[in-house]
């Protein structure tokens, strides 16, 4: 069965990049990583415009049924189809990605803390946190580079929903936290006390 390991935080914090490297440094076998992200709730019965005033930061975004789901197998020690979900467009490709379970699984994303059912899971739940505007700085050139949007539009959309959802929904998981990450501390430093607390 894996040790499950959660990392939350809000957007842009250093969550995926801490969690990618946690996969690399560990040597107990293989390690993989469940992104939150991929189980966004397909919108492709929606019209463009309107899958752009879609709230994605809020909870609600999420397929939690599938993601649960999922994640449950995997600590079971089974298989499952990860979604793939094209950011661009706001919809769920045809494709999935084939995840047997590893040593070690790290959910992650920006309600890797929110739900019980996954917090249950999880032998290590952490939560990462960042000042307001690297995180901006960051998602500006992530949405840009990587997902095919403007910076107006990441910029705009950053203080209609990123910002007040993080302050509603994701900022308080991190009561749920069993340690408290920075993410302007290196990822090394991050990754060295995370590998010492799942060794411990």
């Amino acid at each position: 069965m894996p040790v499950i390991v959660a990392i939350a935080g809000p957007s842009c914090s250093g969550k995926t990049t801490t969690a990618m490297a946690l996969v690399r440094a560990w040597t107990r076998g293989n390690a993989a990583i469940l992104p939150i992200d991929a189980y966004y709730r397909d919108l492709s019965h929606l019209t463009p415009e309107e899958r752009a005033r879609i709230n994605f930061d809020a909870p609600d975004a999420i397929e939690w049924e599938l993601l649960e789901q999922d994640a449950a197998l995997l600590a079971r020690g089974e298989s499952v189809d990860v979604p793939v979900y094209d950011f661009a467009t706001h919809t769920r490709t045809r494709n999935t990605n084939r995840m047997d379970a590893p040593s070690l699984l790290v959910v992650e994303g920006l309600f890797a803390l929110y739900a019980a059912a996954l917090r249950d899971l999880c032998a290590l739940r952490v939560f990462i946190d960042a000042d307001d505007s690297r995180c901006l700085d960051r998602r500006v050139d992530r949405d840009v580079r990587e997902r095919g949007r403007s910076q107006d539009s990441v910029v705009e959309q950053y203080a209609r929903t990123v910002r007040p959802m993080a302050a509603q929904f994701i900022l308080p998981t991190r009561q749920h936290a069993d340690i408290t990450l920075h993410g302007s501390d290196s990822v090394e430093q991050n990754v060295s006390v995370l590998l010492s607390r799942l060794e411990s």
